[in-house]
């Protein structure tokens, strides 16, 4: 059994739509029917469509006062799609407080059963096809329903949630019935998981590569991938987030935190916020409103992919930077300073040079040296020195003889992040806002825990020419590869390899090669 179902709703609002929850109150007074939260006149006309679908599918419609409440409520809503949503949390709100044995339940009973509904009804009962309501099955993702109950044409499974075609009122009530009851069970209506997308299984070549990016993401290290047009720069930028280890109890608590004030469209349902060329100071800091959460903080203990970050505004990388620096972004839009955690991991690729032929064998570069670092200084060396791992990548040659080679299974870089960050928990469980080496620059106070390792630093040729953030991420990385590698102690070895991950973009050495 169920105890309650809770109704979505959805709203056809551009491409990825939103979603409305749907509250519905049956109680004694004089008859009439209310919408709250900000009906447009196509909701407020639905009262009368539902009242005559209602009885033409032989439902009765209460004799009581019926107040219906739409979610947000500070948000205006218009259109006919919500019309079998009203209708169905009328009837189960019908159901759940005509029937006394609901209010017992033994304590293996689900507690909140979420489904979206959509579409919009004739007076008949009838469902009109409505092919834009395709957009509800991602919404519905991302709002944790476990059942979309839409006018298409067949069913679908689409990544753990069930879709479900209806054509009719009674059909749609009849499903929900039977959930309440029982008759249904969760398993029946719950598909089997489907496979999770591919990380670099499907990736040809650039095994070195992949474990570089798989150390950078276990240690929570951002990283700056350049190279030619073509190489996989920002396929491989996009995937990183799946590399990510499960955020613990805390971490977890923030981002719902951070999800629940902001708009359910702006919520994508994975950890990687996009970055658009268009985007703003005001949008990276908040969102449509002073209050909301912006792209800054909505990236919170996720990846903030910046795909070819020389074409930013120097004054957004600059808000990125400030952001990434404190973990937190800072608005005062509406008069008072508001503040929302935003500790990501930066991930970014730009081409190395204005015509991109830099690092081609097949291509010849016509930038001069002076063009090439002007290309760099749209970046900034104060944003590159961010970058704890840049990475340059470089065409594979010969992609039948590199695709016939055996590829490593996503499950092993997985195990690898895994193992490498429950280290780096272990560690820092005693410090506030640390849980991986990528973020001791947030806490002073971690330094202690890295004191072997920095005396191991003082003993390097030219460290003292490098900045303390320098030498911060410098330890820190090194600490990652040994983690990474199942390795107790940091070795000369594995600083060799971070000094290495982290020359490019400064000074001149902006390739394997000096140009």
């Amino acid at each position: 059994m169920v105890r309650n179902i809770t109704i979505y709703g959805y709203i056809s609002k551009g491409y990825t739509g939103q979603g409305v929850q749907i509250q519905c109150s049956i109680r004694n007074g004089f008859p009439g029917f209310d919408i709250t939260g900000l009906p447009g006149s196509c909701i407020k006309e639905a009262r009368e469509r539902i009242r005559c679908a209602l009885r033409s599918c032989r439902f009765k419609f209460p004799q009581s006062r019926v107040l219906i409440n739409l979610s947000p409520a500070s948000q205006p809503k218009d259109g006919t799609l919500l019309d079998l949503a009203l209708a169905c949390s009328i009837l189960v709100a019908q159901r759940t407080t005509s029937d006394p044995t609901l209010d017992f339940f033994d304590e293996e009973d689900i507690d909140n059963f979420k489904v979206m509904v959509a579409g919009e009804l004739d007076l008949e009962g009838e469902l009109q096809k409505a092919p834009q309501t395709i957009g509800a099955i991602d919404v519905a993702k991302a709002l944790g329903c476990k059942l979309c109950l839409l006018p298409l044409e067949s069913h679908m499974d689409d990544a753990g949630i069930s879709v479900i075609p209806v054509r009719h009122l009674k059909e749609a009530f009849t499903i929900l019935e039977d959930i309440l009851d029982g008759k249904t069970s969760l398993s029946d209506i719950k598909p089997e998981e489907k496979a999770k997308r591919t990380i670099f299984e499907d990736v040809i070549g650039l095994d070195e590569e992949k474990e570089i990016l798989a150390m950078a993401v276990s240690g929570f290290h951002s990283t700056l991938l350049f190279g030619p047009p073509g190489v996989g720069k920002t396929m491989l930028s996009q995937r990183l987030h799946l590399l990510l280890s499960e955020p613990d109890e805390i971490q977890t608590k923030e981002m719902l935190r951070i999800q629940g004030c902001a708009e359910p469209g702006a919520l994508t349902g994975e950890r990687m916020r996009l970055l658009g060329h268009d985007c703003t100071q005001t949008q990276f800091l908040s969102g449509p409103s002073a209050r909301l959460p912006g792209e800054g903080a909505l990236a919170h203990c996720s990846t903030l992919v910046l795909d070819e970050i020389e074409r930013f505004t120097p004054k957004l990388l600059q808000t990125v930077k400030d952001t990434y620096d404190a973990g937190m972004t800072q608005s005062s839009r509406s008069g008072e300073l508001l503040s929302y955690p935003a500790r990501f991991l930066m991930v970014a690729n730009m081409n190395p040079c204005s015509c991109g032929a830099l690092g081609d064998p097949d291509s010849i570069c016509t930038c001069t040296a002076q063009k090439i670092d002007s290309h760099w200084r749209k970046v900034g060396r104060q944003l590159i020195e961010r970058f704890d791992v840049r990475l340059p990548l470089r065409p594979i040659g010969n992609l039948v003889e590199m695709a016939a080679k055996e590829r490593k299974s996503d499950a092993y870089y997985l195990e690898k992040v895994r193992n490498s960050t429950q280290r780096q928990r272990a560690r820092y469980k005693y410090i506030e806002i640390v849980n991986n080496n990528g973020h001791v620059h947030f806490s002073n106070s971690a330094l202690f825990l890295l004191r072997p390792e920095m005396e191991f630093l003082s003993r390097l040729p030219g460290h003292e020419n490098l900045s303390s953030r320098s030498q911060i991420s410098l330890v820190s990385l090194a600490r990652t590869i040994a983690d990474y590698e199942d390795c107790a102690t940091v070795t000369e070895e594995h600083f060799a390899k971070a000094e290495e991950l982290r020359r490019y973009g400064l000074g001149d050495y902006y390739w394997r090669t000096i140009v």
